[in-house]
């Protein structure tokens, strides 16, 4: 498996909650960390381990008494921004429906979300976003749905269905296999070894008051 691709986020486990994902072309981290804290100042944390991120928000939370605390981990890789979310609030704080004005003033943005601890067993997504424009996106466990939404599909449609995904049964591989095929389309990449054990810049994006 490429670990300079996104194919590997499939088999890890980016946070204990699942996976929110967030890549720009056309944005620098700063830019991109400042758009998802959505009109509020992101906090600075310093530079965090994935687990260290977790334990810092958990006793935040638990000091202040409310938990209501996201943070991104955040860089730049292969010309891309990226932004890692952590947190035990980020599900339904980002993702689906928290989307506006990401890709703005011209950037690219891709976004991959799994809520893996939801009771409901929702599928892992991916989305496009253009220029402030909803692209394309559908489901990466194409069992649940077959429908790919947006004005574009025809962006990922010929590759999905090369790709064998649309007759996948097994979950765990259309998900696989549907990062691949997002990868090569849209030349995307995350570093695997720095996100799950090195340290990056921290930035608090949501509690901040």
């Amino acid at each position: 498996m490429n670990e300079d691709g996104i194919a590997w986020i499939a088999r890890a486990d980016l946070s204990w909650l699942g996976h929110c994902v967030t890549l720009a072309r056309g944005l620098s981290p700063e830019q991109l960390v400042a758009r998802l804290a959505r009109g509020h100042e992101p906090v600075s944390l310093g530079e965090h381990t994935a687990a260290a991120a977790e334990t810092h928000l958990t006793r935040r939370d638990q000091e202040r008494g409310v938990g209501d605390s996201i943070a991104v981990r955040y860089g730049d890789a292969g010309g891309l921004a990226f932004a890692v979310a952590y947190g035990d609030n980020w599900p339904g704080r980002m993702g689906p429906g928290y989307t506006d004005g990401l890709s703005n003033d011209g950037a690219d943005v891709f976004q991959l979300y799994w809520e893996k601890e939801n009771p409901k067993l929702p599928p892992p997504v991916f989305a496009y976003f253009r220029d402030g424009r909803y692209m394309c996106g559908f489901h990466m466990c194409m069992s649940w749905s077959q429908e790919i939404t947006g004005p574009h599909p025809d962006l990922v449609r010929g590759d999905l269905e090369a790709a064998g995904i649309f007759s996948e049964t097994d979950g765990d591989m259309a998900h696989s296999k549907s990062l691949s095929v997002v990868e090569q389309r849209f030349r995307l990449t995350l570093p695997k070894a720095l996100v799950l054990q090195g340290k990056l810049p921290t930035a608090l994006i949501a509690g901040q008051a």
